[in-house]
């Protein structure tokens, strides 16, 4: 009797666990394409805005206020708000020269390897200027962790350039 019971519990959990997989599997196949916001991002294009004040008033971007943002001329260009978008719109031409003159003048990057992944930077770096310094990443992906906390990676630049200017010595 007791063996008789076993033997049924045991069909009837083999039963059952074919029956899941059988689901499984046509929920597997029968699943939609992922939506486009879950694609994997397309490459920037544009060359990321290279301050953490408004080219428009020298307010702090960020924090509680919502930070408006364009592309002029291939560069990323952020406000404020909107007023300040749109006093740019009147005459970009002044404020444009103000951000090409910071991808011109910045400092070169100390970085040999991207300082998200420890991958070796090549001539196909992910480059950008910030607060008058140049950074590279390996990739593009690297640049969302850099947005995240722009004060922890100016730190690493620092710290990396002053190791470079004691190493010239």
């Amino acid at each position: 009797m007791k063996l008789r019971l076993i033997r049924i519990f045991l069909v009837l959990l083999i039963a059952l666990g074919v029956n899941y997989m059988r689901t499984r599997n046509e929920a597997a196949t029968t699943q939609p394409a992922p939506a486009p916001s879950a694609m994997p991002a397309a490459k920037i294009t544009a060359k990321p805005y290279p301050f953490s004040t408004s080219i428009v008033s020298g307010a702090k971007l960020g924090g509680k206020d919502v930070t408006i943002k364009l592309v002029q001329d291939g560069y990323d260009v952020k406000f404020a708000n909107q007023d300040e978008a749109d006093t740019f719109k009147k005459n970009p031409a002044i404020y444009m020269a103000k951000i090409t003159d910071a991808y011109k003048t910045a400092k070169p990057c100390p970085f040999t390897v991207c300082p998200v992944m420890g991958d070796k930077l090549d001539a196909d770096a992910y480059s950008f200027v910030y607060e008058g310094r140049e950074f590279k990443f390996c990739c593009d992906a690297c640049m969302d962790d850099f947005e995240k906390d722009p004060a922890k990676f100016v730190k690493m630049w620092d710290d990396a350039d002053k190791v470079a200017q004691e190493a010239k010595k």
